[in-house]
């Protein structure tokens, strides 16, 4: 399979996305506490059919808190050029319009057995603090301090996209996530397209869902060419489903696939499990 960079940008993207959605450990349902829920979830990521990474995810809501873990490894022939394994955290509060997040932590191990480590802390008002080993190296394309306040971490802006905090259930799609991962600034900005019926191929969901189209919008902390290549995205389109979750006043709204069609073939993550609050939802 060969894959130009404008393919592989695109599904870089697809994969940042649909990470910036899902996740693997949280605290359990049954822990003995306030009440709680939990959204589970694994997408397998795909270009021009064959396989090349999997995602998982799994947060949890607990007394006005957020707690969730995200597992990203790539496989196959994509590890010839792009080969890691990521593993984040993040925690925070959750609100009736928005989400405050306290802490997130990731580690990123690549093709080269060479790791980094990245923490942002949040306080109130002010830029997250960076923690970084090694530290980045962003020398003429820095991210300004007041472009990094007011914004999510990765894991952060998945959980305000899927928890239905922003959206009503007629429009899951009407919302932008800004992003600041440590190193770059960034929105995904999703917006409905039109109702549909889906059927999975894999038979996981069949029913109600909504199409929505997302963009990536590339704002601050890339190289140049990185941001001039980002002018060839091709678009990028989701199936969403909602589904009510165990707490009164919430409700999933759960990517079950984002895909994008390259000149190079079909780029797209492809949920393969799901479970709410112990539940595999039925359309």
């Amino acid at each position: 399979m060969r894959i130009r960079l404008s393919g592989f940008a695109a599904a870089a993207a697809v994969a940042a996305i649909a990470q910036a959605s899902f996740a693997a450990g949280g605290s359990g349902e049954d822990e003995i506490g306030a009440p709680s829920s939990r959204l589970q979830m694994a997408m397998t990521l795909y270009a021009a059919g064959i396989t090349i990474g999997k995602v998982d995810m799994d947060a949890t809501i607990r007394d006005g808190q957020y707690h969730v873990v995200s597992n990203l490894s790539t496989s196959g022939v994509v590890n010839a050029f792009w080969q890691s394994e990521i593993q984040a955290t993040s925690t925070g509060k959750i609100g009736e319009k928005t989400l405050e997040p306290t802490l997130y932590d990731s580690f990123d191990t690549n093709h080269a057995s060479k790791k980094q480590e990245v923490s942002l802390t949040y306080e109130p008002g002010n830029p997250p603090r960076l923690y970084a080993e090694p530290a980045y190296r962003t020398t003429g394309y820095e991210v300004p301090t007041e472009a990094q306040k007011n914004t999510y971490d990765p894991l952060s802006a998945v959980m305000y996209l899927t928890s239905g905090v922003a959206v009503s259930a007629d429009d899951p799609c009407g919302v932008t996530a800004p992003v600041f991962d440590g190193r770059r600034r960034y929105d995904i900005e999703l917006k409905k397209l039109k109702d549909a019926n889906i059927a999975m191929d894999n038979g996981l969901y069949k029913g109600r869902a909504v199409v929505c189209s997302i963009r990536y919008h590339q704002l601050a902390g890339f190289k140049p060419n990185i941001l001039k290549q980002s002018e060839k995205f091709p678009p990028i389109e989701a199936w969403v489903a909602i589904f009510p979750s165990a707490l009164n006043g919430y409700h999933y709204v759960v990517p079950l696939k984002v895909w994008a069609t390259t000149p190079y073939g079909l780029v797209a993550a492809v949920a393969t499990s799901l479970k709410i609050d112990g539940t595999t939802p039925k359309g």
